[in-house]
């Protein structure tokens, strides 16, 4: 083999080694840009993420506060409702002591004004059949 054609295979080698490493960076730039889009894309959704999060947070901290008012105001109609039984045990007291001064008073008397005494008068002046009879006779 003659000098020229060492050379030559020399030059050739030295091309092939030159386009495989040219080749090898193109490929390795084109991953790096495919890497910085992913990583950009990857940043905007961790964005969206934490603004849902901080939105569902905002939601969570009104739902508390809703939840607070609420238990406040079943606080207060409870507190409403205890005082009304107390009102009306309180009422029914007062009535029970007025209906027992009212028999005391009138032992005869039903509490509606009609007297015990007439309205068995009347119940006995009338058969089974309601007719008003006459025992006068």
């Amino acid at each position: 083999m003659s000098t020229t054609t060492w050379i030559l295979l020399v030059v050739a080698i030295l091309i092939a080694v030159a386009i495989i490493a040219l080749v090898i960076r193109m490929g390795r730039n084109r991953k790096v840009k495919a890497d910085r889009v992913k990583a950009q894309n990857l940043r905007e959704e961790e964005d969206r993420t934490r603004l849902q999060a901080s939105e569902h947070e905002a939601d969570a901290a009104a739902a508390d506060a809703r939840a607070r008012q609420a238990r406040v105001e079943a606080k207060k109609l409870e507190r409403a409702a205890q005082a009304r039984a107390q009102d009306a045990k309180e009422a029914r007291t007062r009535a029970d002591e007025h209906h027992q001064r009212a028999v005391k008073l009138d032992p005869n008397s039903d509490g509606l004004g009609n007297n015990r005494l007439q309205r068995d008068d009347d119940d006995e002046s009338r058969g089974a059949d309601g007719i008003e009879r006459d025992h006068r006779s």
